[in-house]
């Protein structure tokens, strides 16, 4: 399959800083724990934030259902 954008010349301009980053990143792996942490964090909160209705919270009891 031929790529038409690479064939066309048409590519994205691609920043310094953008290539020094997936350098780095590509040459240092491996995340520290805090970094692990920070990723999972997101992670679940993309998750909450894409999927609402499947939420734990939601799920459980209402706060308000004893009163």
């Amino acid at each position: 399959m031929i790529n038409i954008r690479a064939f066309l010349g048409l590519t994205y301009y691609t920043s310094e800083l953008d290539q020094f980053l997936v350098e780095f990143d590509q040459q240092h792996p491996n995340l520290s724990p805090s970094q692990r942490k920070e990723n999972e964090k997101y992670r679940h909160i993309f998750q909450l934030r894409d999927n609402p209705g499947s939420s734990q919270h939601e799920q459980t009891d209402k706060l308000w259902d004893n009163f």
